[in-house]
């Protein structure tokens, strides 16, 4: 199977940057990219302010799937092999579970684009990612460095 590296994705711009990244390191690497997407089971119901759950829910599977399809097109055209999954619970915790059942060689988050912001912001969940990783982290910033 070779190598694979893991993305994980929402329906942010940020992330969608992080998978563009990610697929054109498994093109030049020869590796399988892992693209997972994390319902946070706690964000949701803040989200819902405790109500209607169940189209909170529908809406968030709906934005993983719509993160799915996107990566899998760039990875078709990119003639990367891709694969998917989705999970729920704490975001950071998924991931690294994720990595861990798919002997991730590498993980790619991307770096959050704080509206009105000049400077870069890293999110709790990526700092957790970044603490608690046995392998390498990339994090992505939306916009290339100069």
């Amino acid at each position: 199977m070779g190598e694979v590296i893991l993305v994980a994705v929402n329906d942010s711009r940020a992330a969608f940057r992080a998978a563009e990244v990610a697929v054109d390191y498994a093109r030049r690497l020869g590796a399988n990219l892992r693209v997972v997407t994390v319902a946070d089971d706690g964000a949701l119901g803040k989200q819902q302010g405790g109500s209607d759950s169940t189209a909170g829910a529908r809406h968030a599977d709906a934005a993983a799937e719509a993160a799915f399809r996107h990566v899998a097109a760039l990875g078709a055209a990119a003639g990367v092999q891709v694969s998917l999954g989705h999970r729920s619970g704490r975001v950071a915790a998924e991931i690294l579970a994720e990595a861990r059942e798919v002997d991730a060689a590498l993980i790619v988050v991307a770096l959050v684009d704080r509206p009105g912001s000049s400077a870069p912001y890293i999110g709790s969940h990526t700092l957790r990612v970044l603490e608690f990783s046995s392998v390498p982290v990339m994090v992505v910033p939306l916009r290339p460095g100069p």
